[in-house]
């Protein structure tokens, strides 16, 4: 009995990484990885991927988040309408836009919960939340500007980004 609970507490991470797998990333390469805290309080652990290149935006990467508590929906939305006000040549038209993305794609979290963010070169990303369909938004501006939240030189967590780029 006890193995059978061990392998069903196993069975939705399998099916995460097939689910992730599945948008070409076989091998996974990690190029770096950090904590955004706020305060005192750690949010989440990020981790940076490639498909086994150098990170570039002429490759799929993509971010992975093991979020460290729960998050409403509205405030994730929030956080992000204000990191984009803070990337340059970004206008209040094209943001007010993009929330409309914002509240397909993004989802409340518990403690525990993984969700990746993937970069398709072509111009979209793509959004998994763990035991969710994965969403993909095709207009090149919002991901870039999404990804820049935590990728971009104008990031409001330079140490982050670092850390990601494998920098530090």
């Amino acid at each position: 009995m006890k193995k059978l609970l061990a392998l069903l507490t196993l069975i939705p991470s399998l099916s995460w990484t097939s689910e992730v797998e599945q948008e070409g990333f076989q091998s996974p390469t990690l190029i770096g990885e950090g904590t955004l805290k706020v305060l005192m309080w750690e949010v989440y652990d990020l981790r940076l991927y490639t498909d086994g290149t150098p990170f570039s935006w002429l490759h799929n990467f993509m971010l992975e988040f093991d979020y460290s508590r729960e998050l409403k929906k509205e405030n994730v939305i929030d956080a992000s309408l204000k990191e984009f006000k803070l990337q340059p040549n970004l206008t209040d038209k094209d943001i007010k836009a993009w929330e409309v993305y914002l509240e397909q794609v993004i989802q409340p979290v518990q403690k525990g919960t993984k969700a990746t963010v993937q970069w398709i070169p072509k111009g979209y990303i793509i959004f998994h939340y763990e035991g969710l369909k994965p969403t993909v938004i095709e207009n090149e501006e919002f991901a870039r500007a999404f990804l820049n939240i935590w990728l971009g030189e104008k990031t409001s967590r330079p140490k982050l980004r670092s850390q990601l780029l494998g920098d530090s």
